[in-house]
């Protein structure tokens, strides 16, 4: 059964100067030297990945303890859906 989104995860980094990888599945889509960096480059990416596949993108964050937290964030004054990330 397919997904009704398309998936960018931003997987925890151990090195303090990075890289964060922004992936889609197990693509590679950027490189970035923080995770602030790879959120906002995720972010970016969003809008265009869901208009060119035609359904909502989800940002997933892995966190240090391994844990995955879906991502909020707001396109054009419209929220995206999950749970704010510090």
């Amino acid at each position: 059964m397919a997904s009704s989104s398309a998936q960018l995860f931003i997987p925890y980094s151990e090195s303090t100067q990075g890289p964060w990888i922004v992936r889609r599945a197990s693509l590679p889509l950027g490189r970035y030297a923080s995770q602030r960096m790879a959120i906002t480059a995720a972010e970016a990416m969003a809008p265009g990945l869901s208009d060119s596949l035609g359904r909502p993108v989800e940002i997933h964050v892995q966190q240090a303890d391994g844990t995955w937290e879906e991502h909020t964030y707001v396109v054009a004054g419209l929220v995206g859906r999950g749970r704010p990330f510090e």
